[in-house]
């Protein structure tokens, strides 16, 4: 079953920049170090079995498999249905093999010659160069494996995970500590895999270990809450609200069951080690002491604000807001909005928090009542426009508003003179609410203003309409007097 964290929107105050570089430099690192490497091992494939090499060779490494990968060697001893093209690419994929070959008194200066062709051109990979192999542990692999991917489909999938818990990541911990989680996970992941590993000498690719890591970390920074997740069994798909917690125990389970199971060439206990390493990362992140300085690339840290005598209830409430614990958290915000309602600082920390479940509809009701107190208070306006933009971006659209909010945010825009911004609401308006009362009084006020503008199309369309849709009324007359004069 795939389970995909759905709690958290992206922010746009705090886009996710690290998560973005980090898959930029994976998808450079694989266009510039790996697009050759299949030209490279077919080149070294085609020579290898015309020179005879495989021939050659072919019993040397069943012997060598043998002494050193007893798995191996029993998946390709007498195996009669096992390709040629196979065996050559577990031969040359193999950098210990051409060490070993070259302890053997049988092995001639031909054999030599040929093999340094094929090892001079496997040299050019990015298997030979930048994999972590556990037989030769190297700390330059254990980083720069976490860069290499075994084809396109392997890094277009881990590129999503990356997002889809990296910027979740980003926003709850920050760019410093989400980094070092990352660091630090792919490095267990590396560690892990060559303590649990039975085969030292097949190779480590892939940012798994320390995407792992980042869905450890996810689960740990909430633990015991209940987190929205998306889910997908077969046909089945929808949300869940689950524990983070057993949702960590399940993606271990995952992980252990299927490298007892599979006998595929993922690397489930790299995996099983970049999760607990992200788990006790935020865990340590969540609960040690916390210095004075908070870090300033974190959406979820405590804004400055003046004294106020409401300020301990208000650093109350960020402080639930950071341990997560929201439901406390908006019962104070919005108890400080009661208490203080000309504070824009209460809004906008509990717009963060409703933002977090921009569908629900307290989320709506706070819009609404941000675009109305933005009509009465000029610095609302900002905020005001960023829920609005909120509110299209997520598909609701101006629909989660009631006619009346619009129609007096419309004619505040108007009044201002800020006609661009207010015809989109007026069009909406006319489309779905035609029939309220104050809408006639708003057209005509946007009429004239278009008007003074020398937006005479707009002003006569306006006007025509008034004329008609309304014409037994007061504006309607009005409208029509206007249109005969100017004609």
């Amino acid at each position: 079953m795939l389970l995909l964290p759905a709690e958290n929107g992206i922010s746009k105050k705090n886009p996710p920049y690290l998560t973005i570089t980090l898959i930029l430099i994976n998808i450079i690192a694989y266009i510039v170090l790996q697009t050759n490497d299949n030209k490279v091992f077919s080149d070294a494939s085609e020579y290898y079995v015309k020179s005879g090499l495989l021939e050659q060779e072919r019993e040397v490494f069943e012997e060598y498999a043998l002494e050193n990968r007893n798995e191996l060697y029993r998946s390709i001893h007498n195996n009669q249905y096992l390709p040629d093209g196979y065996l050559v690419q577990l031969i040359l994929a193999d950098k210990h093999f051409t060490h070993y070959i070259k302890t053997l008194s049988s092995y001639s200066l031909d054999w030599r010659q040929k093999r340094e062709n094929v090892n001079e051109t496997l040299e050019d990979s990015s298997l030979y160069s930048y994999a972590y192999y556990p037989s030769e542990p190297s700390v330059f692999t254990a980083f720069t494996h976490m860069f290499m991917h075994g084809g396109i489909e392997h890094l277009l999938g881990n590129m999503l995970f990356l997002f889809l818990f990296g910027f979740n990541l980003e926003l709850l911990l920050g760019r410093g500590k989400m980094l070092a989680l990352y660091i630090v996970s792919g490095l267990a992941a590396v560690t892990f895999f060559s303590i649990t590993t039975t085969d030292k000498y097949v190779p480590l690719v892939g940012a798994s270990g320390a995407i792992a890591g980042l869905m450890g970390g996810f689960c740990g920074w909430y633990g015991l809450k209940n987190i929205r997740y998306f889910y997908w069994l077969f046909v089945i798909f929808d949300y869940i609200k689950l524990p983070a917690a057993l949702v960590f125990f399940y993606f271990l389970a995952k992980e252990y069951i299927m490298s007892v199971i599979s006998d595929d060439n993922v690397a489930y206990m790299a995996h099983f080690g970049g999760l607990v390493a992200g788990f006790i990362c935020a865990l340590l992140f969540k609960y040690l002491p916390k210095s004075d300085s908070v870090d300033k690339d974190t959406e979820v840290s405590v804004p400055e604000v003046d004294t106020h005598p409401l300020k301990a209830k208000y650093d109350e409430a960020c402080s639930a807001f950071q341990q997560l614990e929201f439901d406390r958290a908006r019962t104070l915000l919005s108890q400080l909005i009661e208490q203080d309602p000309q504070n824009i600082d209460y809004y906008s920390k509990l717009y963060a928090l409703e933002k977090i479940n921009p569908s629900s509809q307290t989320f709506n009701e706070l819009c609404n009542r941000i675009v109305l107190r933005s009509v009465k208070d000029h610095q609302f306006a900002k905020l005001a426009d960023v829920a609005l933009g909120e509110l299209t971006s997520n598909g609701q659209g101006l629909k989660a508003l009631p006619a009346e909010t619009l129609i007096q945010y419309a004619s505040h825009l108007v009044q201002k003179g800020e006609l661009h911004q207010a015809k989109p609401i007026i069009n909406f308006v006319v489309k779905h609410y035609d029939f309220n009362e104050q809408l006639p009084k708003l057209l005509f006020q946007f009429g004239l203003a278009c008007e003074k503008n020398d937006d005479h199309m707009t002003y006569k369309k306006v006007f025509t309409y008034l004329s008609k849709k309304h014409s037994d009324t007061f504006i309607g007359e009005e409208a029509k007097k206007a249109l005969a004069n100017s004609g």
